[in-house]
């Protein structure tokens, strides 16, 4: 089932968040804005309202967000940390165009019975919960439980509709075994050939991706123009890997929702033309949305310059800034004359 585009979004208390509201967004949207002022923390409050249709939904799209924030060398940790409240909050809440989720701290009240929606052996009983609902589903979870490793299991277990469609490429690189996965999709859509006319826009040295089983899983390795034989995919550089994992993750988020935190990482400023391009027409093609963030000027300078002469369209600016009057985080909308502007008189563009 295709997952609903999001058109807006209201934030409240999460993470770096008091209080953001945005009434529009594009199919390709862009969020800048100086370091440490909440980019990431954006996409995340999106990912969490687009992925969840039930609470319990919700429950598990938290879990692997902060396993994937707080992993160590691609190791998920034993235990995990709440920290996606705003300060010392006790409620957040999400909402847009397709859904709400609120999430609260609950204290067990004297008479309430043993937690019933998640089996403990134990038979423990807990003091503070987590009160989960996404529209009028709502799902109770012991706060000890979830930060427990035992946790894992049980919610992936109960999590019934996690939509394929949706995807997230972190800042760092993504692994072999994640662009495998991803790579999977456009077999079968039939979408190799594209992927590989879109390698040599990339590097014309590149002509193709190939998939080869072992015993050990699938290894990827790249078709060059100069080798007789394939040479693996980790021989190559950063930009290769994001490149790949880019164009597949938007293929395997057909009609649903990607998103890519600082998209400029590994890339040559030189290839930036070249892959807004290739980002607004697969997007186009996919019915993708997508939201990216950067803190590269000249990556942003590109974006903006396709949105001037593209044809694909549909791609929208944010600038996250704190306010000077309350700290408050905020985000304004700009046009294309006024992101060109901007850049040309190098005003709150770049994060430094």
């Amino acid at each position: 089932m295709a997952s609903k585009h999001i058109r807006s979004i209201s934030i409240e208390n999460f993470k770096c968040f008091k209080k953001l509201s945005i009434s529009k967004f594009g199919n390709v949207n862009l969020i800048g804005g100086k370091n440490n002022v909440g980019k990431t923390s954006f996409l995340e409050a999106i990912e969490l309202l687009s992925g969840a249709t039930k609470a319990q939904d919700l429950i598990y799209q938290i879990r692997n967000m902060l396993q994937r924030r707080q992993q160590e060398d691609n190791r998920p940790r034993r235990f995990i940390e709440l920290d996606f409240m705003h300060d010392d909050s006790q409620f957040l809440l999400l909402e847009s165009n397709i859904r709400r989720c609120e999430i609260k701290f609950e204290e067990r009240s004297s008479d309430e019975s043993k937690e019933t929606l998640f089996s403990d052996d134990t038979g423990q009983q807990y003091d503070l919960y987590l009160n989960i609902s996404v529209n009028d589903d709502e799902r109770r979870i012991p706060t000890d439980l979830f930060l427990s490793d035992r946790a894992g299991p049980i919610i992936r277990r109960s999590f019934e509709n996690y939509l394929n469609n949706l995807n997230y490429i972190k800042s760092s690189k993504t692994d072999e075994r994640r662009i495998s996965l991803l790579y999977g999709s456009l077999v079968d859509l039939n979408k190799e050939e594209y992927l590989n006319r879109s390698l040599q826009l990339f590097d014309e040295s590149l002509l193709a991706i190939k998939q080869r089983a072992t015993e050990r899983g699938v290894t990827l390795k790249v078709q060059k123009k100069d080798r007789e034989s394939p040479v693996l995919l980790s021989s190559l550089g950063d930009g290769v890997n994001r490149y790949i994992a880019i164009l597949c993750a938007i293929w395997a988020s057909e009609n649903g929702i990607l998103f890519i935190d600082e998209i400029e990482n590994g890339i040559h400023y030189s290839n930036y033309k070249k892959l807004w391009k290739l980002i607004f027409q697969t997007a186009k093609e996919a019915n993708c949305q997508i939201f990216v963030t950067s803190h590269s000027k000249e990556c942003i300078q590109e974006f903006n310059n396709y949105q001037i002469r593209g044809s694909e369209g549909n791609g929208l600016y944010f600038e996250l800034f704190r306010s000077k009057k309350n700290n408050l985080i905020k985000a304004i909308p700009r046009d294309h004359d006024q992101l060109q502007y901007a850049l040309a008189h190098d005003e709150d563009i770049r994060g430094e």
